[in-house]
């Protein structure tokens, strides 16, 4: 492991819980990556299958560590103490780089000195590997983030250690969208370099987080990120102005992670409207104009209908 100006050393972190089915194939997509100067840390959070067992063998290329389960957030974290690259990537463990990723990732953030980080676009597989589609990201900023929460930053995202040095690890506070939360807090303090090729994989699987963490605690979370990016003096006064719009979009948005919890959705809906009650003159009499053009569209047609006609 060396520093040097051609190619800085680059930590990877993978971060591990009950994915051994999938872990060879990450680390194998980082050990065949073609970039010399790579630190690659695998941090066991507790798994309770034969995670040790498959890292047993790359103990030789590979720093790993095992801890009694902690969640993400704080694994990762651990993960950025440990670092020792000038450049950071977390890389979860059911989620393989792809061919050149590493190269890529230094070469954008070599070319664009000004940016905090470098994210790329990504393919989302499937459990067999098996391509489903291609996530080509847009160029985000804080204001973009945040009125749209499209945010799909995630895989393959190079950090600089100076980012976290400066702006601080992923909040633990957040169990759910801590991830979430480090890209969007990003985001108000500097610029997000764009890597317009898939460089990266998420993988799509019953026990994925993203489809086994829904529910009303990441809804709530969701909106007290929005309420803790909305704390920072850093936010620009354009989208100050629109901060009651961010808030009931982010409401809205809770609703589809409270699942069966209809206390929490209607919880939810309340400060949607709250906060921008004119989506709420929108639901009351525009819904009903609707119902009524389309019952009036069907009558037409029928007095328009041919005679004989069925």
């Amino acid at each position: 492991m060396e520093q040097d100006n051609q190619f800085p050393l680059v930590t990877v972190i993978t971060p591990a819980y009950n994915r051994a089915s999938f872990l060879d194939e990450t680390v194998n997509s980082i050990l065949s990556q073609d970039y010399p100067n790579i630190e690659y840390i695998v941090l066991d959070d507790g798994s309770k299958d034969n995670t040790q067992e498959v890292m047993a063998k790359y103990r030789d290329r590979v720093i790993f560590e095992s801890h009694p389960n902690m969640g993400e957030t704080r694994t990762v974290n651990k993960g950025f103490g440990m670092a020792h690259g000038e450049i950071v990537c977390v890389v979860n463990s059911d989620d393989p780089l792809l061919s050149g990723a590493i190269r890529a990732g230094v070469e954008a953030l070599q070319s664009n000195p000004d940016a905090l980080v470098a994210y790329p676009d990504w393919n989302e597989i499937g459990p067999d590997s098996s391509l489903i589609r291609c996530m080509q990201l847009p160029d985000y900023d804080i204001e973009s983030m945040l009125t749209t929460f499209n945010v799909g930053m995630g895989p393959g995202v190079f950090i600089r250690r100076s980012t976290i040095e400066r702006f601080g690890v992923r909040d633990p506070q957040f169990n759910y969208v801590g991830d979430l939360e480090f890209w969007f807090r990003l985001a108000l303090h500097g610029r997000l370099a764009h890597i317009p090729r898939a460089l990266a994989t998420h993988r799509m699987h019953p026990g994925a987080a993203s489809v086994t963490d829904q529910g009303a605690k990441m809804a709530d979370e969701l909106v007290r990120m929005v309420q803790k990016i909305y704390s920072f003096d850093e936010i620009p006064p354009r989208v100050q102005r629109i901060r009651r719009h961010v808030l009931s979009n982010a409401h809205f948005v809770a609703t589809f992670y409270c699942g069966d919890d209809r206390k929490a959705r209607n919880r939810h809906l309340f400060w949607y409207f709250w906060y921008d009650p004119w989506k709420l003159v929108v639901t009351l009499f525009g819904a009903p104009y609707w119902m009524l053009h389309r019952a009036l569209s069907r009558v037409k047609k029928k007095l328009m209908k041919p005679h004989g006609s069925m």
